[in-house]
């Protein structure tokens, strides 16, 4: 009879990750932080909820079947790696870099199969139903995005395969059962969170404000990426400071990085487009695409541009009604 770990795609030794989790000693129930707890307390309660959700996923990832699944893992990692560096201040900072590393280590195992399947998507929205049906085209250009998935995704079961993936989950584990490890002294939690929503508000305007008026595809991604930033850090904040006002934020934040977000999707769309043509069609053994093919691939780049000028005319919106909602913040927060 085979054992659980090798019906899931490990070794015979292999356990699954929400197993290791249980037996490294990761609380029954989920970890809780009130207002006046240490700020570490939070961090601690973040990590705790991340890592389950990481571990739930883990056996949809193996299976391969939903891609939603990825998804919201790259998600947990990416709100832990956050938390991480919002907390970095009064954490170990030896401990805090050093689990942020190898949480983005996980992090560029999954981002790249996560990318291909936003891809993939990308091209059957940007390509009308009615020519779908009939585009032997459309078909080699899926193909190609398909082996460089299934390449992407072979590197990654790999890794999940790892003693320093399981290591990984040990550590959050350890982190949750112990506490995490704190420096100086034991602030509360809200008053650091609320210093730390105005920091995130500062550097998004600074990021900003300086913006031309036609900023380079570089320049916006940089916006998004301090947007997504002072959401999750908004997002923390909202059940600790029980004010509406960090909820407000977190959502005009929301608004603007899914413009920037589908603004950054056509930069890439086109990017891949353009390997794909010049490189062929897949990672192992590439073939040139077809002129009709490339004749598609030319067609779907015009596409990404026309939607990315649609996006840039509506971020600048997008960006006044944050600054708006920040700035009624900043002046709640002075009255504090």
């Amino acid at each position: 009879m085979s054992s659980p770990g090798a019906r899931n795609g490990g070794p015979p030794e292999w356990r699954d990750a929400a197993t290791l989790l249980t037996g490294s000693g990761l609380p029954t129930e989920p970890v809780r932080a009130s207002g006046d707890q240490p700020f570490a307390e939070h961090v601690r309660a973040a990590l705790d909820r991340w890592t389950r959700l990481l571990a739930a996923r883990e056996a949809g990832i193996l299976r391969g079947r939903d891609p939603e699944d990825l998804h919201r893992a790259r998600v947990a990692v990416r709100r832990m790696r956050a938390v991480l560096r919002t907390g970095r201040d009064s954490l170990d900072r030896a401990w805090c870099s050093g689990l942020r590393a190898e949480l983005g280590w996980l992090g560029r195992s999954l981002g790249p199969v996560r990318d291909l399947d936003v891809q993939l998507a990308e091209l059957d929205r940007l390509v009308p139903e009615q020519e779908q049906a009939r585009s032997p085209a459309l078909e080699q250009l899926r193909a190609a995005l398909g082996e460089h998935r299934e390449h992407a995704r072979s590197e990654l079961l790999e890794t999940l395969r790892t003693e320093r993936y399981r290591a990984l989950l040990v550590s959050l584990a350890t982190a949750v059962r112990d506490g995490v490890p704190a420096t100086g002294a034991a602030e509360p939690g809200v008053r650091v969170l609320r210093r730390k929503l105005g920091e995130q508000l500062r550097a998004v305007h600074e990021k900003g404000r300086d913006m031309p008026a036609a900023p380079e595809d570089s320049r916006l991604h940089g916006l998004r990426i301090a947007v997504k930033r002072l959401r999750y850090c908004a997002e923390l904040a909202v059940p600790v400071l029980e004010e509406e006002a960090p909820r407000r934020v977190a959502a005009a934040a929301e608004r603007l990085q899914d413009v920037l977000g589908q603004h950054q999707d056509a930069v890439v769309t086109e990017q891949w487009m353009h390997r794909l043509v010049e490189e062929g069609t897949g990672p192992g053994r590439p073939r040139r695409l077809d002129p009709e093919s490339v004749l598609l691939a030319e067609e779907v780049v015009r596409r990404c541009r026309l939607r990315r000028e649609r996006l840039r005319a509506r971020w600048p919106e997008r960006w006044r009604e944050l600054v708006d909602t920040t700035t009624a913040w900043s002046e709640h927060a002075r009255r504090q």
